[in-house]
């Protein structure tokens, strides 16, 4: 009786092994994107890394069209004898016109469906995600989607990016009172893909873009352990000397150019009134670079350069609040704050953002030189 009960638990684990996967036979996609071609019908197009010794290229770039993702992978599948695998799936990219029309929450329920493929892997938005893909302007990563993996990689481990994979995406998708973002990778003919902006998504579309550097005011009140990156300002001279702050150079220009490096902020949302909205932050900084050079050796002068940096970065974000009012995206998570209230806490999505139109928002940055000088 033995004999037959470890003879059968041989055979039913002997069923439960998966199907032999021979290397040579594989096509290890690294990074696929998504062009609209009409309202119903897209382009999908894949990097397919493969180890094959009778092929020549390492790599492959394959295209094919459908009106849904699954359409597109069977037919990209009919274009190559290896075995298309997501394994080491690490990017995928979606054109303006799918972000901007019809939005990408659709793609991502695929993904996440598919348990070959993980919730840390990297979303962006191009122009054109074939031609991205297909770019061979950069020797050191000649296989785009290890090039591309590499680009978003090092932005978030400087923590210069913002729901830049898949997991911290949804998350703020589905959550009510706070909009994504997305870098934007530019593609331009004989230079390699960089990262050029960063799209505003009002739910999953896209409705307007920023500069990488501005990222810093949505991180100043969403994570307080995030690097806000180095901040450089550009103020008239006149400026300085309504301020009594004094040159000990003769100016080249008519603009003062300041460096710093946040050490560490801190941010607080508060509903003041019905319909005020008050945004306080505190930056405490290292000057690393000015020109010309000023007077920074006593506690008055110093206290007169904070006052002035407070001022400009306070008007600097007063004017990125307004733009994303305009658009009637919340990256901040203001409706967030607004809907933790007792009062507000049965609003909708629709309502709080029919709120967040009308807000009166006031801010103020408060800067601390803790060093000067001082650069690591």
């Amino acid at each position: 009786m033995k004999k037959w009960l470890i003879l059968f638990c041989c055979l039913l684990c002997t069923a439960c092994v998966p199907p032999e996967k021979i290397l040579e036979r594989q096509g290890i996609s690294t990074i696929i994107g998504y062009d609209l071609l009409d309202k119903d019908t897209y382009k999908g197009s894949i990097s397919l890394l493969q180890f094959d010794r009778k092929e020549e290229k390492t790599s492959e770039t394959i295209s094919a069209v459908g009106t849904t993702s699954k359409q597109i992978r069977q037919r990209l599948e009919q274009q190559t004898s290896h075995d298309i695998t997501s394994g080491q799936l690490r990017t995928i990219l979606f054109d303006k016109n799918i972000s901007e029309m019809i939005g990408i929450s659709s793609f991502l329920d695929t993904m996440q469906r598919d348990s070959s493929i993980g919730s840390l892997i990297f979303l962006a938005i191009t122009n054109n995600t074939e031609e991205v893909i297909k770019n061979n302007n950069y020797e050191e990563y000649p296989e785009m989607g290890s090039y591309i993996y590499q680009l978003l990689d090092k932005q978030e481990r400087k923590e210069l990016l913002i729901n830049s994979n898949l997991h911290d995406f949804s998350s703020t998708l589905y959550e009510i009172g706070i909009d994504p973002t997305l870098p934007i990778i530019s593609n331009k003919n004989g230079a390699a893909p960089y990262i050029e902006k960063v799209a505003l998504l009002k739910d999953d579309k896209m409705v307007g873009s920023i500069s990488l550097t501005k990222t810093l005011f949505i991180k100043l009140f969403t994570n307080r352990r995030a690097s806000l990156g180095d901040i450089t300002l550009n103020i008239p001279l006149e400026v300085l000397e309504k301020k009594g702050i004094q040159l000990v150079e003769k100016p080249k220009g008519d603009k003062f150019y300041i460096t710093i490096r946040p050490i560490k902020h801190r941010g607080s949302i508060e509903l003041s009134k019905e319909d005020e909205v008050k945004l306080n932050a505190t930056i405490s900084v290292s000057t690393i670079e000015v020109q010309p050079a000023i007077t920074l050796n006593n506690k008055k002068s110093i206290k007169k350069l904070e006052q002035l940096l407070g001022e400009e970065l306070s008007k600097e974000l007063g004017d990125f609040l307004e733009e994303l009012r305009k658009l009637n995206t919340d990256p901040i998570g203001i409706g967030r704050k607004i809907k933790s209230i007792r009062k507000y806490s049965n609003l909708s999505d629709k309502d709080l953002r029919e709120k967040y139109s009308s807000l009166k928002l006031k801010s103020t940055i408060k800067v601390e030189i803790k060093r000067t000088g001082a650069v690591d």
